[in-house]
């Protein structure tokens, strides 16, 4: 007959004191939690979705090309030096999508806060 590991009893021993403990602690725990979520989030979230779609639907055709070049080739060199890569947007877009982010910040700060 082959003999048993020492740490075979040992693990059995853990395993039954882990179960005697969670039956006597009286509520159950589970291993990983779910954190309540906050039905909050999702509007503010809703709400910055439909208000940046409504900004980006606002762009002309070359502004939407001009931002979409930036941001394919902004890791290229030669690309960031050149004249195009300093050109911005309209002031008042940038104010317009400004307004969008901190609307979106200060129900994030909210949400954080409760």
């Amino acid at each position: 007959m082959p003999r048993s590991s020492p740490a075979v009893p040992v693990v059995l021993l853990g395993v039954g004191t882990w179960l005697l403990a969670s039956q006597l602690s009286g509520r159950s725990q589970s291993f990983l939690t779910t954190a309540p979520s906050s039905r909050g989030a999702r509007t503010a979230m809703r709400g910055f979705k439909e208000d940046f779609a409504d900004w980006r639907s606002s762009l002309s055709s070359d502004e939407k090309s001009l931002l979409l070049k930036q941001a394919q080739k902004e890791f290229d060199k030669k690309f960031r030096k050149s004249e195009e890569m300093s050109k911005d947007l309209p002031e008042e877009k940038i104010e317009s999508f400004s307004k969008i982010l901190q609307k979106f910040f200060d129900s994030e700060m909210e949400d954080y806060k409760k």
